[in-house]
């Protein structure tokens, strides 16, 4: 039986409580994955959805049994809504975080959180001043292969961590994708590049210090491939590549130590098959370790709703969010850094 405040029970970890979600724009993760988790996941109830595509935004409603919206604003003003996930254009994200944090709302926003530093920065004061959580939806986090792989570098089973390996990529060829648009904050550094630089400021436990970057701009002026280092000082380094020119198959990262390595093949895409993390040794061992499919999306609202619950989480906080963005900015060749090996500043990435 539902709460007085709309809420009802959920499953341990929760508080016996379910946030109700309002879902900002009908795009393909909302739709196919988000929405799906939602529907699935004792701590999630699906309240509105919000469209500006009216036959969109009412087709999703009812397919999941909740009111629709023909703008943004109206959704946000529904005091049934508990919590908002954004799943808009990347330059849209801080606009409607910001908006939904002025109208009570907690919010969970698809990655990056923002395209600026600067952005980035006025929402985790703003989450902090309106007392709601914000988290942006890296959902590779909540994956077993990937806590695994944080508690092994934790525990220092592969020695003093100094290099990171990461990419992610799919072949984009469409000129009229939003991902195509500098107006909509596209480009692959934005759209892929922040999986890759999370993961290696969670390996490193900070933000990095600076970056040198090749990227590769196309016709429509966005960055279509980029490959960079990041310096995260004392000499550690992280191997970053985002593209729209290389088949989806490549999602791997993978943590070099004095000890060995340990690889995830698939960490940022890893869908609802069996995970598997590969330890190289120093001495030639290699070891694997299976783990069962899970859906990471449905993991991830668990994680938001614990978090709003007071209690600990691995999605990226706004502080964390803002180590991702001067990141990103480094290897885009923005910033007084970019391009140097000179310090800038920590974030706090070791939970």
């Amino acid at each position: 039986m539902a709460a007085p405040d709309g809420r009802g029970a959920g499953q341990p970890g929760t508080g016996g409580r379910f946030l109700r979600w309002g879902v900002l724009g009908g795009a393909r993760i909302a739709e196919h994955f988000v929405l799906p988790a939602m529907a699935g996941c004792p701590q999630a109830r699906v309240t509105a959805v919000a469209s500006r595509r009216p036959d969109a935004g009412e087709r999703l409603a009812r397919d999941h049994g909740a009111r629709p919206y023909g703008s943004y604003a109206a959704l946000l003003d529904d005091p049934r809504v508990d919590a908002v996930y954004v799943a808009l254009p990347n330059a849209l994200h801080t606009r409607w975080t910001l908006a939904a944090l002025a109208a009570g709302k907690h919010v969970l926003c698809e990655k990056p959180l923002a395209t600026t530093s600067a952005d980035a920065q006025a929402v985790a004061q703003a989450a902090a001043a309106a007392g709601r959580v914000v988290r942006a939806g890296y959902m590779y986090r909540c994956h077993p292969q990937f806590a695994e792989l944080r508690r092994q570098v934790r525990e220092g089973v592969v020695g003093e961590v100094r290099m990171v390996e990461a990419a992610l990529s799919f072949v984009l060829d469409d000129p009229s994708d939003i991902r195509m648009s500098p107006a909509l904050g596209g480009g692959a550094l934005l759209d892929l590049g922040c999986y890759p630089v999370d993961a290696a400021n969670v390996v490193f436990g900070r933000s990095p210090a600076g970056a040198a970057a090749v990227p590769y701009v196309g016709a429509t002026g966005v960055d279509l491939h980029s490959s960079g280092v990041l310096d995260y000082g004392g000499g550690r380094t992280a191997l970053v590549t985002a593209s729209f020119l290389l088949p989806w198959q490549d999602s791997h990262l993978t943590v070099r130590g004095e000890k060995g390595s340990l690889v995830l093949d698939h960490c940022f895409n890893p869908g609802t098959g069996e995970g598997r993390m590969t330890r190289l040794t120093a001495g030639g061992e290699r070891t694997v370790t299976t783990f069962p499919g899970v859906d990471m999306y449905a993991r991830m609202l668990a994680d938001f709703s614990a978090a709003v619950h007071g209690e600990p989480g691995v999605l990226p906080d706004p502080v964390q969010s803002l180590g991702v963005q001067h990141g990103l900015e480094l290897l885009a060749g923005q910033g007084p850094n970019a391009g140097t090996t000179a310090p800038v500043h920590s974030t706090r990435q070791d939970r």
